[in-house]
């Protein structure tokens, strides 16, 4: 990926601009918007349960979809490998309340979300942090392997494990929700240091590009199409030919509605529920094929 130059004010409202233009040619978009713009006050008025220790996302949580994603009989032998969750940009591990309660609902017996602060840490040290967290979590349930989950910026962080730190031999399955593989250009609004490695053209991304390889390592990169915060919103497909990844639209869906998306869950609940070898775990429906992007 070539270094681009960074755009001024002027240059990145212009594109935010032409973004939701085109977001908004599309009908359906309307109702997407205004689903964001009251999930978003769902995500700040639950901020506050994921800085409590002791309190477990899947517990916290009460929503009908997750119920209703989950239900059914325990996972079977998928319900033994735990399940790290990591959450974007000024957020916590609240990010995961409804997911994580689909996965306990779906009869996964460990799910654990990681806390970290972009603007203090770079996505260097937040990695570390991870490694450190998932090191932690296979001492104390014995499993060989994890799912990794990430949600915008995490799903970076998630990367980075797997392509840096060793994660291609205890990660099964890395799901990227919305996260900016290529870079966004409201990294430019952001402060802090893990922000700015997320500019289109960093070298933090060059050098993600440049590290990946074939692995054991499923992905799958769900990535929306009116995602206004990764700009723009097909820098969310994760793309390398070494790795590759299966990418799903999620249709008009913004960026933290994507948390809470039925869609969504049901395709992590069903992703994370098939074993090492492919086949749908005892309890788990079974999903439509996903679709490459």
């Amino acid at each position: 990926m070539d270094h681009e130059a960074q755009p001024g004010a002027g240059e990145l409202l212009c594109r935010q601009a032409s973004s939701v233009a085109r977001a908004l040619l599309r009908p359906r978009s309307y109702a997407g918007l205004a689903r964001e713009a009251v999930l978003t006050s769902f995500h700040l008025s639950t901020y506050p349960l994921g800085l409590l220790p002791g309190v477990t996302a899947g517990r916290a949580a009460n929503s009908a979809d997750a119920e209703e994603v989950g239900a059914g009989a325990p996972a079977g032998a998928a319900a033994d490998m735990p399940v790290m969750l990591v959450h974007g940009y000024v957020h916590n591990r609240s990010a995961f309340l409804v997911m994580s309660r689909a996965l306990r609902r779906a009869g996964f017996r460990t799910v654990q979300g990681l806390n970290y602060n972009p603007l203090v840490h770079d996505l260097d040290q937040i990695a570390a942090l991870l490694d450190a967290e998932i090191a932690r979590l296979r001492r104390r349930t014995g499993a060989p392997r994890v799912h990794l989950v990430g949600h915008s910026m995490g799903g970076i962080i998630a990367r980075h494990y797997v392509q840096l730190l060793g994660g291609e031999d205890t990660v099964a399955t890395c799901v990227t929700i919305g996260a900016p593989h290529r870079g966004s250009y409201s990294s430019y609004l952001g402060p802090g240091p893990a922000a700015a490695q997320l500019r289109p053209g960093s070298g933090y991304l060059r050098h993600l590009e440049e590290t990946a390889r074939p692995s054991q390592v499923r992905w799958i990169a769900l990535w929306s199409d009116l995602d206004l915060m990764v700009v723009p919103a097909a820098n969310a497909r994760l793309v390398h030919p070494a790795l590759q990844a299966e990418n799903v639209r999620i249709r008009n869906t913004g960026h933290l509605s994507l948390l809470l998306s039925r869609e969504v869950l049901r395709r992590v609940v069903g992703l994370l529920g098939e074993d090492p070898g492919g086949e749908p775990a005892q309890g788990v429906a079974s999903l439509p094929a996903t679709a490459r992007g």
